[in-house]
């Protein structure tokens, strides 16, 4: 019979001095809300590295490779020459003493902390070693271990590496790496009995300061225990994402097992007695690699799904078992849908993973029962709070709803220094060249469809923001005329009001993103990273459209843009809302209280209501209306449309349209002494003289608008005619306008004056007149400054290539 195998939590063996109280929170939670439970690595082997095995160290920071060609000689063979010590346990130092160190943590043995000129110690070495026979070697399919750390730490066996945790960034023995945790870390890996042999066999490890005054130091290896080569394998962390559109499901999951594994997936009806059938299931293979933390990660796609059709998969093999049976359910794949989206859960923010994890279950729990039928979750990021902790990622992946709910992942700055982002998260579309700042940290751009939507992710990691644009040029090109709605989603927040809104790198991101997104005819942008909620103005570029009170439905114009900023969902970590001014937002809420946000999307609009967690109490409610298609035919029947007659003939020298003809509704022009350096705006582009027409460009955000136009000094009315959506018009110029500088002012139906400019008009010397007078090529006086929000937009877009596309919002 096939074994049958839970999926997790995984290795619940923890030692209870390293762990405490707070992973036993943490077990009982995942007893209640996981797929399954594991039984220990190994109840019958006895472990081969204990909290009593003695280690030989090295602490003066030299490297115990130097002068050897290959760095990582040190970790196998007969030791290196060095000032080598001997101790047993744990391993630290805080702020120079065995006393201190957070998170419950205790030292064994004191690690001399800092070198002669008083700098932290950059890099410590570590050797021990174990013995197995031929009869062990037989009976081991692997090992696993836990390990507890500060800052970065890269294990060896027998020379080769088989995990590294915050070690993105290290590239040679001494060096400072990690990311400078305020307490040790605990994480696990496994190691493959293959890389055994009889005899000694060499564990190195290699622990990492993450800087030159680091507070603290900490090293220490619980356990290393053999598993029975008859026990099933250890299938965890089962993930389903989302996949390259509405028929496709991508699946993820860890294995402490080196044998190939794949997916298997059927039509719910087949299930017999919850179980899989015998025969007839469709196989998927995976594609695999060792994960940071040693064991094996595994990507399949179930695709070609029906739509509003319900589904079973499991994972894993017939050789090492299976994973429980899951069930999950598509979309109708067309028409309107519903998401849940989340701010940073952050596992670990707060220093309680088991408390952040119950505060993060409990939103999702929360949010299924009042919308059962969302068909993703949406995160803005920061999943976890160190980018390689095992622990936190078993935390964030517990919620029983992410093995049946595709979820949307964002890499926030706390998920992106190791490698295991992209083990973790089996995402389409994801691109090799935009958004993947180095081999050694995760993140690319990526994108899918869903309905008439296309998402595009950037990973705003990445500080290329025009390599971002480009990315997004690319995907709108080639697939922008299949979507009704475009929606762009990036971790770090440009539009937020707490703690990071004026950090440099958001102001950066502020100035280069927004008009590039404006260009881009994007609708909606969802962002993280702050634990704040903000909803923005509709923005074109960097400039808010309206101010004052803000209104539930929102029907963008021209180039506008809606940004949404997601507060925590699971309450590890709150920033307060900072004085500002902040003139983009149009609502900002910090309530300390975890949130989400149910998104309903149809062909007319994106509903988003906001809600608190702990009473489904209303945050904030926005409706993103699409604007009426200005293309769509006049009904003739509506009582608000004047009837004409279609085949009556319209005399030019009467039409109340036509520019420069009078009327009785005439606006009144502006006087000039009213207009101000503030409002001169206007771009002249070209004046025709013998066409007697003048070409100007509005700012984006009067783009479409109607506004009456005059030409001065005699304040002559020259039409009304709107602007095309890139704010380009072409007027007629009166016939009797003489040669000279002009002005020319646009004004709202109000009168006041929106924008305004000069230009000089220059016409050719009538016969006999002086030789001296002025003719041939123009001379322009337009304004020659744009608004910040447009010229920023024109100037990225033209370094981008990117063509300012008439709008498609319908």
């Amino acid at each position: 019979m096939t074994p049958q195998h839970p999926a997790r939590p995984r290795r619940t063996a923890r030692t209870a001095r390293t762990v405490g109280a707070a992973t036993a929170a943490l077990a009982a939670i995942a007893a209640t809300t996981m797929i399954g439970s594991v039984p220990a690595a190994s109840a019958e082997e006895a472990p081969l590295v204990t909290s009593t095995t003695e280690w030989q160290y090295l602490e003066d920071g030299s490297d115990p490779a130097a002068g050897q060609p290959d760095r990582t000689a040190w970790t196998t063979g007969a030791l290196p020459t060095g000032d080598w010590r001997t101790g047993t346990g744990s391993f630290g130092a805080k702020n120079g003493a065995a006393t201190g160190m957070g998170g419950g943590h205790t030292v064994d043995t004191l690690l001399e902390q800092y070198l002669a000129d008083g700098k932290d110690v950059p890099t410590y070495f570590f050797r021990s070693s174990f013995e197995a026979d031929a009869t062990d070697l037989a009976a081991w399919k692997s090992l696993t271990a836990e390990v507890v750390y500060d800052d970065a730490l890269v294990v060896y066996v027998n020379g080769t590496k088989v995990a590294g945790f915050e070690d993105g960034g290290v590239t040679q023995n001494v060096q400072y790496a990690g990311d400078n945790g305020a307490d040790p870390d605990t994480s696990t890996f496994s190691v493959d009995a293959s890389l055994l042999h009889e005899g000694e066999n060499d564990i190195a490890v290699a622990l990492y300061q993450g800087r030159s005054n680091s507070s603290d130091v900490y090293f220490e290896m619980p356990s290393l225990t053999p598993v029975d080569v008859a026990q099933p394998a250890t299938i965890s962390d089962v993930v389903m994402t989302i996949g390259a559109d509405a028929s496709s499901r991508n699946l993820a999951w860890y294995s402490d097992s080196a044998a190939a594994e794949g997916a298997q997936v059927v039509p719910a009806s087949r299930l017999v007695d919850g179980a899989f059938p015998a025969t007839g299931a469709t196989e998927v293979a995976s594609t695999s690699g060792t994960a940071t933390d040693g064991q094996q990660y595994h990507h399949a796609t179930l695709a070609g799904l029906a739509p509003s059709s319900e589904y079973a998969y499991r994972v894993g093999s017939d050789t090492d078992g299976w994973s429980p049976v899951t069930t999950f359910r598509t979309g109708d794949g067309d028409g309107d849908y519903s998401f849940v989206f989340i701010g940073d859960a952050q596992i670990g923010a707060s220093g309680n993973a088991a408390s952040d994890t119950a505060g993060w279950v409990d939103t999702m729990n929360v949010a299924e029962r009042a919308f059962p039928d969302s068909e993703m979750v949406f995160s803005a990021g920061d999943q976890v709070n160190t980018a390689s902790n095992e622990a936190q990622y078993e935390g964030f992946l517990s919620p029983d709803q992410l093995g049946r709910i595709p979820l949307v992942t964002n890499i926030g700055n706390h998920d992106v220094a190791s490698l295991a982002y992209e083990q973790h998260f089996n995402l389409p579309n994801v691109s090799t060249e935009h958004g993947k700042p180095d081999a050694g940290r995760a993140g690319g751009d990526y994108w899918f469809t869903y309905g008439d939507t296309l998402y595009i992710s950037f990973n705003s990691n990445d500080m290329d923001d025009a390599r971002h644009a480009a990315f997004a040029e690319e995907v709108l090109a080639e697939h922008g005329d299949e979507a009704r709605w475009k929606v762009v989603t990036f971790h770090h927040s440009v539009y937020s009001t707490a703690s990071h809104a004026d950090d440099s790198d958001i102001v950066t991101r502020r100035a280069d993103l927004p008009p590039a997104l404006s260009a881009l005819d994007v609708d909606l942008v969802l962002m993280g990273h702050d634990h704040v909620y903000v909803r923005s103005y509709l923005m074109s570029g960097t400039t808010p459209v309206g101010t004052g009170a803000p209104t539930e439905t929102v029907t963008p114009t021209g180039d506008e843009v809606l940004y949404v900023t997601a507060n925590s969902s699971s309450g590890s970590k709150y920033y307060d809302i900072t004085p500002g001014p902040f003139d983009f937002a149009a609502v900002q809420n910090q309530e300390y209280t975890p949130n989400f946000t149910n998104v309903e999307v149809s062909g007319d609009a994106i509903a988003m209501t906001t809600y608190r967690s702990a009473d489904m109490t209303v945050v904030d409610r926005v409706t993103l209306q699409k604007p009426a298609d200005p293309t769509d035919p006049i009904d003739p029947t509506d009582p608000g449309t004047d009837p004409t007659d279609p085949t009556e003939p319209t005399d030019p020298g009467t039409d109340p349209t036509a520019p420069g003809t009078p009327s009785d509704e005439t606006p009144v022009a502006a006087d000039l002494a009213t207009l101000t350096e503030a409002t001169r705006t206007l771009r002249v582009d070209s004046v025709d003289e013998e066409a007697g027409t003048v070409t100007v460009t509005v700012p984006r955000e009067l783009a479409g608008a109607p506004l009456d136009w005059f030409v001065h000094s005699d304040a002559e009315y020259v039409g009304d005619v709107p602007t095309d959506d890139d704010g380009v018009l072409t007027l007629q110029l009166p016939v009797d306008l003489a040669a000279g500088e002009h002005t020319l002012v646009g004004q709202r139906a109000d009168g006041s004056v929106a924008t305004w400019g000069t230009f000089a008009f220059v016409v050719d010397p009538a016969p006999g007149a002086p030789a001296d007078q002025p003719s041939g090529a123009l001379a322009f006086t337009g304004a020659d400054v744009l608004p910040l929000a447009a010229g920023s937009a024109l100037a990225l877009a033209a370094g981008l290539g990117i063509a300012l596309a008439r709008r498609r919002r319908a």
